[in-house]
């Protein structure tokens, strides 16, 4: 048996998620956010109080539509972006709790109109992005980072690589990087106690590298190390992959073929040690930010996946499913997105979430609950 604590933040086997919150903000409610190193988190700022308001009502945009698991505008939001906006750590550490007390503000509000619904009900979930979205350009969908992160920064010149071949030392001191990179601001939100009891769960999002997976689960199992040193409760957590054009950015040699999708969810499920230590183990994998036409192909890789490491007498982790929404009408990408939750249901995930990502608004989120809760 295996026992994922997200069973224990949601009552049922399939749980909706909001949408793509950025563009949504930018789409509807015409902040110009999408150019700043911030992105989403530039809304939490003052801005006379518009940009926080718009945000929370962003927030009850996907409420009122039916999602229960709202993600907090913190994507982008790291100690280097805030310091290329010009806001000290002190500062930072500030804007980063009242982008989550947002969130749980919008909870509240709907809960208090909606009385059937509990406010444990909907959840918060801590949104963060890769070191990928925090450089500038910003390289989350190509995994092309600066050492000692990765091999080479991203050059205009098309000399590009993300992979480090033979070299096993830099590949080290790249997952050592982004590492501590990921504990650091995962524990940054637990500095402050009404922020880190807001949160309900952890979602690390839009993964394109095999390593960062790893880097992850890495700063993860000291970050629970630290919490259970401070008395604090550690938080059920998921990884989420970006598969463009339905393939991952990572490469097995520099200049080689696309590493493949089998192999990444392998990296987020697999037992692993790095200098003595288990790899922590995320409660829920999945894909988010891909385009819906290529879900079949990359969920018969998970499920090669699960099937090999965990195998068929396992429960497998909650499955987590935010593709893009693009352009298309917002029933049929419904219909599309379920045809895939369908598809996942006879097997060994021990729950599913279920949302969108990029171009989703409340009004796809709708449409996703008629045919995928309902």
């Amino acid at each position: 048996m295996s026992y994922s604590r997200l069973n224990e933040i949601y009552d049922d086997h399939v749980n909706l998620a909001d949408g793509g919150l950025g563009l949504s903000l930018e789409d509807k409610y015409g902040l110009q956010i999408a150019h700043t190193p911030l992105w989403s988190t530039r809304a939490v700022l003052d801005d006379g109080g518009q940009g926080s308001q718009n945000l929370l009502q962003a927030h009850l945009d996907f409420l009122r539509a039916g999602a229960r698991t709202l993600l907090t505008s913190t994507y982008q939001a790291a100690f280097n972006t805030f310091e290329r906006e010009g806001y000290d750590r002190s500062h930072a550490l500030e804007l980063m709790s009242n982008a989550v007390a947002i969130a749980d503000k919008a909870r509240s509000l709907y809960c208090h109109k909606n009385t059937d619904v509990r406010p444990r009900d909907i959840r918060i979930v801590l949104s963060l992005g890769t070191f990928g979205a925090t450089v500038s350009p910003m390289q989350d969908y190509s995994g092309i980072y600066p050492p000692p992160y990765g091999p080479r920064a991203y050059t205009r010149n098309g000399e590009n690589i993300t992979s480090f071949g033979d070299d096993t030392i830099g590949m080290e001191k790249s997952i050592q990087a982004l590492a501590e990179f990921h504990a650091e601001r995962v524990l940054a939100y637990a500095e402050n106690d009404q922020t880190w009891d807001t949160i309900d769960a952890i979602a690390f999002e839009t993964l394109s590298l095999a390593r960062e997976v790893t880097a992850i689960r890495q700063a993860i199992a000291t970050v629970e190390d630290v919490l259970r040193e401070r008395n604090k409760r550690t938080k059920p957590w998921w990884i989420t992959a970006v598969f463009p054009d339905g393939r991952c950015s990572e490469t097995g040699v520099p200049g080689g073929d696309n590493i493949p999708a089998e192999e990444v969810a392998a990296a987020m499920m697999r037992d692993e040690v790095i200098d003595g230590k288990p790899l922590a183990k995320p409660d829920g994998i999945g894909i988010n930010c891909t385009e819906v036409q290529f879900l079949p192909a990359l969920l018969e890789a998970f499920v090669q996946a699960a099937q090999h490491v965990r195998g068929q007498e396992v429960k497998w982790p909650w499955l987590v499913l935010k593709p893009n929404g693009g352009s298309g009408e917002a029933g049929t990408w419904a219909v599309d997105v379920a045809r895939n939750v369908d598809n996942m249901q006879g097997f060994g995930w021990e729950g599913m979430i279920v949302g969108g990502c990029c171009k989703t608004t409340h009004e796809f989120v709708d449409a996703l609950r008629d045919v995928v809760v309902a």
